[in-house]
């Protein structure tokens, strides 16, 4: 398996979603312990709910891969990595299941009392990576894993921008300048939105807006 030890000054601060992106669970248990894969993490569940421990936590995986989050890059160092079973995209992507769910909130629980991570460091890998990366996608409901990431914002005028937004969001200054696009489309992913596309409307701003106020 692919692994690196956290350097003292990087702790662990956040917990990374994922899918498998794989057509059955075989395949990306095999890739996650493959040592010529250059990939790894911590977690993986299957649709039937069983948890995995893959790698302890106090170690580094390899899952996020180029990556940046506000003002932190590479999130492989601070991060927990956890990767749900599912086709995902390219091989049929599903919704997850709600067995699933039960056990992400149970593992999700097990680490916030362990590394003390908030609920608005629980990001997904399109967050971090939104010109490379879907997952979890548009079907992971983050209220059945009783994730609530922005419960603790509080608006301090009526109107932003979308810059604004994506920065309040969490999205680094480099990925809003360069892929402001693919950060919107990481947006609507999170808002569970059907069709996943780039354009600003209305309804987007309003729905931005309250998933980031109410």
């Amino acid at each position: 398996m692919n692994y690196s030890f956290r350097k003292k000054n990087k702790i662990v601060k956040y917990i990374v979603i994922h899918y498998t992106g794989m057509k059955n669970l075989k395949s990306a248990y095999s890739k996650l312990n493959n040592i010529n894969s250059n990939v790894s993490c911590h977690y993986l569940i299957s649709r039937i709910g069983i948890i995995y421990n893959l790698l302890c936590p106090s170690l580094k995986s390899w899952h996020a891969g180029k990556s940046q989050w506000k003002n932190i890059l590479n999130l492989n160092d601070y991060s927990v990595g956890i990767e749900l079973e599912n086709n995902g995209h390219d091989h049929g992507y599903k919704d997850f299941t709600n067995i699933q769910y039960v056990s992400l909130k149970k593992l999700l629980n097990f680490l916030n009392k362990n590394f003390y991570i908030k609920h608005q460091d629980i990001i997904f890998h399109s967050d971090i990576s939104p010109n490379r990366k879907k997952d979890p996608g548009e079907k992971f409901l983050n209220h059945k894993a009783g994730i609530n990431r922005f419960k603790n914002n509080i608006p301090n005028k009526k109107r932003y921008s979308i810059l604004e937004l994506l920065k309040i969001y969490g999205f680094s200054n480099f990925y809003i300048k360069k892929y402001k696009s693919e950060c919107i489309i990481a947006v609507k992913r999170s808002l569970n939105y059907k069709v996943i596309n780039n354009k600003i409307d209305f309804k987007f701003r309003s729905d931005f807006y309250n998933l980031l106020f109410k």
